[in-house]
């Protein structure tokens, strides 16, 4: 992990207690790339409820929402988010509610950059949250507010994983920040037992000496792959006229070249390069909607004179 490109599957179950449970849907689903060499990581979050091909690894593969992958165990959700992007996902971070309030808040707490301004719904935490549109100053609760928030906004689940993976980046930042790595003994005997990883401990250190022995900051950067609102069946659950995200394959096939860059050490900005690839297929769009009523307006005008003959 100093020297190699690897990916770590973070998963978020929707439970709270001190038990973390193997097996249970999970509310967050983020593909964590990091590159080692170029000091570049990228987040991939998938919205919980995007209806995709589940690999069960038992009952087979079939269409469901993704969250329910999680019913199977942590390796079903690696196997389906793996299968989707066309990666391999070496380890996983599990945690739940109450996991994730315990590190933030063993961490100090974080800073938020929410790109929105809203107020949670009740429904969402026992206490109302305000946040401004920039820096919000959080201690676990208030950041797993933020986390878990979706009915406020219009986009629903698509603005929550924005705002989890917002939330990963400040986590990430704090985490590696000097003050954090030159005490990481201490640290990491405080969020003991608040996650659940496959990533050996021997590793887990190797990677913070190795931060420790360079100080230069992560470009850590996001991606949220989107999709729309309809509705499905389930294929594993007795479950009918479920409320699933039908997913975009473009935004899909985004995050596998961008995957795939930060895999091969390309140093770029997502934004960017996301905007140009953008811009070029509608200018291929635009292009090829031409082409064709040029050929339509040609075909019109041979059908006129055939006519006339």
């Amino acid at each position: 992990v100093t020297t190699e490109p690897f990916t770590v599957y973070i998963a978020g179950n929707d439970e709270y207690g001190d038990q973390l449970s193997e097996i249970g849907r999970n509310d967050v689903n983020i593909i964590a790339t990091f590159n080692p060499k170029t000091k570049q990581m990228l987040l991939v979050t998938t919205p919980r409820d995007y209806y995709i091909p589940v690999d069960s690894l038992t009952s087979g593969v079939a269409v469901d929402k993704l969250t329910h992958a999680g019913n199977f165990g942590v390796d079903s959700s690696m196997a389906t988010l793996g299968r989707l992007y066309d990666t391999n996902i070496d380890y996983y971070i599990k945690v739940n509610f109450t996991g994730t309030m315990n590190i933030i808040d063993a961490l100090g707490g974080i800073t938020i950059d929410s790109k929105v301004a809203f107020t949670t719904s009740y429904d969402t935490s026992p206490i109302q949250y305000t946040f401004d549109v920039g820096k919000n100053e959080c201690d676990g609760a208030k950041a797993l507010a933020f986390c878990r928030e979706r009915q406020t906004f219009a986009i629903g689940d698509n603005q929550r994983g924005l705002n989890q993976m917002i939330a990963i980046e400040a986590i990430m930042n704090k985490a590696t920040s000097p003050s954090i790595l030159t005490n990481y003994v201490n640290v990491l005997d405080s969020v003991s037992g608040f996650f659940a990883t496959s990533m050996p401990q021997d590793t887990i250190l190797s990677l913070i000496k190795d931060m420790l022995n360079d100080y230069s900051k992560w470009n850590v950067q996001s991606y949220n792959v989107t999709g729309e609102v309809g509705t499905g069946n389930s294929s594993f659950f007795q479950l009918k006229n479920m409320s699933v995200i039908m997913p975009d394959e473009t935004s899909i096939n985004t995050a596998k070249d961008l995957i795939d860059k930060i895999e091969n050490g390309d140093v770029f900005d997502v934004d960017e390069y996301v905007g140009n690839t953008e811009t070029e297929s509608g200018t291929e769009a635009e292009t090829t909607t031409q082409s064709s009523t040029k050929s339509g307006s040609s075909t019109q005008s041979s059908t006129s004179s055939s006519k006339k003959n």
